[in-house]
């Protein structure tokens, strides 16, 4: 029983328990099967930008940040949170809601060799989808502009549903780019899907060293069922990613979506019997479980992929 007679006492006393938890749960949620599957030799940082509507209908422009790594033809494009907690440290799950809200996942391509795979979040699991590298034929066109300092080249290519326009840089030798794009003669600097709904537009380029990681699973705490919480290991759900496509489209594209996020499922408390609660580097409170962020601010859904 905390005690009652002394607010000061009382207040200190909770601050002590709340930091032991917190200390407990950056330790478990810190622990995850991790394997280094190459060293890029620099990182580039995109933004993303989707134009969509809010729950109310109204218009607006939501965006985040993405780095892109490389290494013997494996490419890995992920969230800017991630990649910062990876040079910094720290498993800071509160900073991945935009990814959650922007359904933005981590993509490996050509991991294994031939194959994509990606890593999403989707209350209340972590996904994991596999799928073939599909060539994008570009058709060259005569468009030049300077992005990010970069002088670049144009070309246009139909992937997965979508026409893609995109600006690519010679001066940078890597045939990469972010989220799935890549296969030009240089780096993508810039990539509008034709209706303007998606833009990628390179931000910044690092020369540095860091390892690809790719992990296998996470070990998050759980309640155990007797009013205490252990630690279990949280796997991946593996589907194929057309299966998951098709998921996606109809829990997201549903319109009870931007009005209840988790209206497709029991809710967290029956599910999990808690819901985490921590802060963002924004300040900003997000909502989680067993590492899941818990959308609190949905949109409508603006898929990158049709078919």
């Amino acid at each position: 029983m905390y005690p009652y007679n002394n607010p000061n006492k009382t207040l200190t006393t909770m601050k002590k328990i709340l930091a032991t938890m917190m200390a407990f749960v950056l330790t478990i949620a810190a622990q995850a099967q991790r394997d280094t599957i190459g060293v890029s030799k620099f990182t580039a940082i995109y933004r993303y930008e989707c134009k969509t509507t809010d729950a109310d209908g109204q218009p607006v422009t939501d965006s985040m940040y993405i780095a892109v790594q490389t290494s013997g033809g494996i490419t890995k494009s992920f969230p800017y949170e991630e990649y910062n907690r990876q040079k910094k440290g720290g498993p800071r799950i509160a900073d991945g809601y935009l990814a959650a809200q922007m359904h933005m996942g981590t993509i490996f391509t050509n991991y294994p060799e031939g194959r994509i795979t990606t890593q999403e979040m989707l209350y209340p699991y972590r996904y994991m989808t596999d799928e073939p590298l599909e060539k994008q034929n570009w058709k060259l066109t005569d468009a030049q502009d300077t992005i990010c300092d970069y002088a670049s080249l144009s070309a246009t290519a139909k992937y997965h549903g979508l026409t893609w326009n995109v600006y690519y840089t010679e001066d940078v030798p890597a045939s990469i780019g972010p989220w799935k794009l890549g296969g030009l003669p240089g780096l993508i600097t810039k990539a509008t899907d034709a209706k303007g709904i998606h833009t990628f537009t390179l931000y910044g380029f690092h020369q540095e060293e860091t390892p690809i990681i790719f992990t296998q699973y996470v070990n998050w705490i759980v309640p155990d069922g007797r009013g205490k919480f252990a630690a279990q290991r949280v796997d991946y759900q593996k589907m194929k990613a057309s299966k998951f496509l098709a998921y996606k489209k109809k829990v997201l594209g549903n319109s009870r979506y931007v009005k209840n996020p988790t209206y497709y499922a029991a809710s967290p408390m029956e599910t999990f019997g808690y819901v985490e609660n921590s802060f963002n580097s924004a300040g900003e409170n997000i909502s989680s479980v067993a590492g899941v962020v818990l959308v609190s601010n949905p949109r409508q859904y603006q898929p990158l992929e049709l078919k």
